[in-house]
């Protein structure tokens, strides 16, 4: 290959990929301004939540409301499903957390959000996984609705006073410690 062949070969190269530049450059700052655009949407999909938060029954049939945890507990809320492999994977940190945590500071719920999950195939999987905690079930989605949830697994910290104190998909590697600093002081 003589020079001059190699030359005019380089130059059409060089001009090729500057003729991308411009598309580069344009979708660069596309996903800057949706990254933009989607922090302040989820900022602007902030929970509308009631102080007294809500009620739902439980696999075991029983009534469960977040205001019976008012002023006692740091309650951990956990939105999952059955059909979601990452919720179960989540599910046995959440069974170890739950182990370490001391019970009257501490709260595990456990909101089934599936929308066809049955209450057989609910209580298999706490079975097969043992679940620990109260799980409540969501079929209307009310509940997910109220908290702003777009994804399972999702975690919400609530408070001894209500307030969500922290809200997060995925546990913290160190989780132990990181819920401790959400605890009460022991009495």
């Amino acid at each position: 290959m003589n020079a001059l062949f190699r030359g005019e070969l380089m130059k059409k190269r060089v001009l090729g990929n500057a003729s991308k530049l411009p598309a580069i450059c344009l979708l660069s700052m596309l996903s800057f301004f949706y990254a933009a655009a989607d922090r302040a949407w989820a900022e602007e999909r902030q929970p509308v939540v009631s102080p007294d938060g809500f009620c739902l029954k439980s696999t075991e049939g029983e009534n469960v409301s977040l205001k019976d945890f008012r002023d006692k507990k740091v309650v951990h809320l956990v939105f999952w499903a059955t059909w979601c492999p990452h919720c179960l994977i989540e599910m046995t940190k959440i069974r170890d957390l739950h182990k370490s945590m001391d019970s009257a500071r501490y709260e595990l719920l456990a909101i089934d959000v599936g929308v066809n999950d049955t209450l057989a195939r609910i209580k298999k999987i706490q079975c097969q996984y043992q679940i620990p905690g109260q799980i409540l079930i969501d079929g209307s989605g009310e509940v997910t609705r109220k908290y702003g949830i777009i994804g399972v697994p999702y975690h919400i910290i609530i408070g001894k006073d209500g307030s969500i104190l922290d809200r997060f998909n995925e546990l913290p590697a160190d989780y132990l410690n990181y819920f401790k600093r959400f605890l009460p002081p022991e009495n």
